[in-house]
């Protein structure tokens, strides 16, 4: 299937089924043939494109699985297809839309998927590049991922703007997480009210929940999408999530550290007095560091639920990383003033 990167896909093409896109595939091969007979074959072959993986099928032409070329050039001429063969393999049906076949190929980020019938029968691939054909087989591979990526960006947003093809699909989406923030502002409203005491003995103390707000919530976003760039890989190992947690909280303990200094640096502009710049300075650190393990913590917990963590993390984040602030804020404020 050829895309043409200046026009997004119609919506009547996305509801359309695959078996209209299908592709034939020209390194097929059967489960009896031996590496020998296969590395023989592609040597023959007038198109020599390079593939990531070839797929195998039985004497019915039903598919059985896939077989990288590694496999081939590591193991003995003798050996057959059979004893290579891995059977796990991601597959599209026929009668599937080319929406759902495009939404597996990004959440696998493949360019290419087979697509077999309601019996298993091998019928083609789905495949997608340019319409104008800018990669080579001796482009460099920073091109070609760079390629890669800017196909993965156009399906996407193809994809999203059939979301938003009318004004009650666009309301429907979008009022669920607008409601978290709404929410997440009454929320921090009720809990400014349990210190309000607080609020009026240091009336400072107010000037400066926009700004720690802000922080947060910017703290707790960009650490939310670090995450989502880290859940790109296929699998993910938990040494890796609580390797990444570790260094997210050096991480934000540092900007937290930062934001501290310069805050207090500008607070003597109002007051000379030291406990509540102290209480402003520790509750920063401390809203920062909390906000930016939730933002980082937040789409592993949604991909290992396998529901999609760009959609719901941001207002969530958001919404979350307010009520921690205001939280925390006020309350060690409130303790070291009591101090």
């Amino acid at each position: 299937m050829r895309i043409d990167t200046t026009k997004r896909i119609s919506g009547h093409d996305l509801e359309s089924p695959i078996e209209q896109f299908l592709d034939p595939f020209p390194c097929l091969f059967t489960l009896k043939q031996s590496v020998k007979q296969v590395l023989k074959e592609i040597r023959t072959k007038k198109n020599r494109a390079l593939f990531e993986y070839f797929y195998i099928v039985d004497e019915e032409n039903k598919l059985q699985g896939i077989l990288t070329l590694r496999d081939l050039l590591y193991s003995s001429p003798e050996t057959l297809l059979e004893d290579l063969v891995d059977t796990e393999v991601i597959k599209l049906q026929a009668a599937d839309s080319l929406e759902k076949g495009l939404k597996q190929l990004a959440h696998y980020q493949l360019l290419i998927l087979p697509v077999v019938d309601s019996e298993g029968l091998f019928l083609g691939v789905l495949e997608v590049s340019p319409k104008k054909q800018e990669s080579h087989p001796h482009t460099s591979k920073f091109n070609q991922r760079h390629l890669k990526e800017d196909l993965f960006q156009f399906i996407g947003f193809s994809l999203e703007q059939k979301k938003w093809s009318s004004p009650f699909k666009e309301y429907r989406l979008r009022m669920p997480w607008l409601l978290c923030n709404l929410v997440g502002g009454l929320i921090c409203a009720v809990i400014a009210e349990f210190y309000k005491t607080t609020l009026v003995e240091i009336v400072l103390l107010a000037f400066f929940i926009p700004l720690v707000l802000t922080l947060s919530e910017s703290i707790g976003i960009q650490s939310m999408t670090l995450s989502l760039r880290f859940l790109h890989v296929r699998k993910i190992k938990w040494a890796q999530v609580g390797k990444r947690l570790f260094e997210e909280a050096k991480s934000s303990l540092l900007l937290g550290i930062t934001s501290a200094l310069i805050i207090t640096a500008f607070y003597f502009a109002w007051s000379v007095e030291l406990m509540p710049i102290l209480g402003i300075a520790v509750s920063v650190i401390a809203a920062m560091m909390a906000s930016a393990f939730f933002g980082a913590t937040f789409p592993i917990i949604l991909h290992a639920m396998k529901l999609d963590p760009k959609v719901a993390a941001g207002p969530v984040v958001l919404m979350i990383a307010d009520i921690l602030t205001i939280t925390i804020y006020l309350t060690l404020c409130t303790m070291i003033l009591r101090l």
